[in-house]
């Protein structure tokens, strides 16, 4: 079955009367803040990024590859809705489907820059030559190499399926024309799994650093969230292996021995369950008398999420490795007193001691004991948040979109009106 095709408007645009001083570019992502109805951080990136570049000049289309109807009454501020594609369920034609969709939009649309991540290989089936540059975040491969899986994992046919994603999303950044990681960790990462990449120039990614402030002091606590004055150890991330969930459990066990009033919050959807530790293995990890002190919130995708953050006695992202962290990020410009792992994406924008506190991943000793010392010294957290905060706007949506430009220009050339 093809998939179904919703334009906002004509699949081919009418000319500009004058080409646009940064160029005509095509993102595709499956995921918009505003737009979609599940996001997570390359949603918010995006949502953030793409208006900036619209602001410095850019004429960008929006192509959303994404299942069920797009939320009403989105302000994409300058962004131009190209269209949106609800791929097949099953994983394989779902990969085709987009692919062929980008495809379609490019040549329908004369960009001058095709911005995409690698992730379900969206770019893939684009003509060589292709003004293609993949954003590299977190790919099938490397994610599984994180958590310790492989394609047998996965079973005879899931595994073919993962075999195929990950082949896919190969071949994409190996044809890309340049490629532009989102950390220096993905950035050697990616040079230590292929040989012979095309350049890659390191772009940060950004957040929307004023929103994320409002919305920390005016939003409503998430549904669940305890009540009473109790101190709250905040989770960010899916409840997986690889962003750190059971050295979490292992290190509240811990902190919940030292501190029996604490309590642990986790925001985040659940992993798979055919590989993921469910709700009772975790909790199994946990003194008897702690269980009943751990809040499941789920996927938090709304404002509520920032509130959360801000009366969190301290916010945690384990994550054994991390391409980025915007979660991070977006807890650090808060000012929330935050402990995050060393060794990956983390790196770039964390100074442990200074703005966060930082442990080596899959190490929960390391990790309940920054833990402790945040909750017993408030005057560290206090200050390791004020930091953090002052130091948020370099990660603004505005100068990680003019790096980005120049990044572009850099790896393909300057357009030309």
């Amino acid at each position: 079955m093809a998939p179904d095709l919703h334009l906002s408007t004509p699949a081919t645009p009418s000319a500009p009367a004058a080409r646009p001083t940064r160029g005509r570019w095509l993102v595709a992502t499956t995921e918009y803040a505003g737009l979609t109805p599940y996001t997570g951080g390359i949603g918010r990136h995006y949502a953030s990024l793409l208006p900036a570049l619209v602001r410095q000049g850019a004429a960008v289309d929006l192509l959303v590859l994404a299942d069920g109807p797009l939320l009403p009454d989105a302000d994409l501020r300058g962004v131009r809705l190209a269209g949106h594609v609800r791929p097949p369920r099953a994983r394989v034609p779902a990969l085709l489907a987009r692919a062929a969709a980008v495809r379609r939009a490019y040549r329908a649309g004369g960009y001058d820059r095709v911005f995409l991540p690698e992730w379900a290989a969206l770019g893939v089936a684009l003509p060589a030559g292709a003004p293609l540059l993949t954003n590299l975040a977190t790919s099938t491969r490397l994610a599984n190499e994180v958590a310790g899986f492989t394609p047998r994992s996965f079973g005879l046919r899931g595994g073919a399926v993962v075999a195929v994603q990950s082949r896919l999303e190969d071949r994409q950044v190996r044809r890309s024309a340049g490629l532009v990681p989102i950390s220096g960790a993905m950035q050697r990462w990616t040079e230590e799994a292929f040989a012979g990449l095309p350049p890659a120039r390191v772009v940060r990614n950004c957040i929307d650093v004023a929103h994320v402030r409002r919305a920390a002091g005016t939003a409503a606590l998430p549904a669940g969230w305890p009540a009473g004055d109790d101190p709250m150890v905040l989770f960010l991330g899916r409840l997986e292996r690889r962003k750190g969930v059971t050295d979490a459990f292992a290190a509240f066990a811990e902190v919940a021995r030292r501190h029996p009033t604490a309590r642990l919050v986790l925001a985040g959807a659940s992993g798979d369950r055919r590989f993921e530790p469910d709700r009772a293995a975790l909790l199994a990890a946990l003194p008897a008398e702690a269980r009943d002190r751990v809040t499941w919130l789920g996927h938090v995708d709304d404002d509520t999420l920032y509130r959360a953050v801000r009366e969190a006695a301290v916010t945690m992202c384990p994550s054994r490795w991390e391409g980025f962290g915007n979660a991070a990020l977006e807890a650090k410009a808060i000012g929330a007193a935050v402990v995050v792992t060393t060794g990956s994406g983390y790196d770039d924008f964390c100074t442990d001691g200074e703005d966060a506190l930082m442990v080596p991943p899959a190490d929960p000793a390391a990790l309940a004991r920054a833990l402790l010392r945040l909750l017993e010294d408030p005057v560290l957290a206090a200050s390791l948040g004020a930091r953090a905060a002052a130091g948020a706007e370099h990660w603004t949506a505005d100068p990680v979109a003019a790096d980005l430009l120049d990044a572009a220009d850099d790896l393909l050339g300057p357009v030309h009106a």
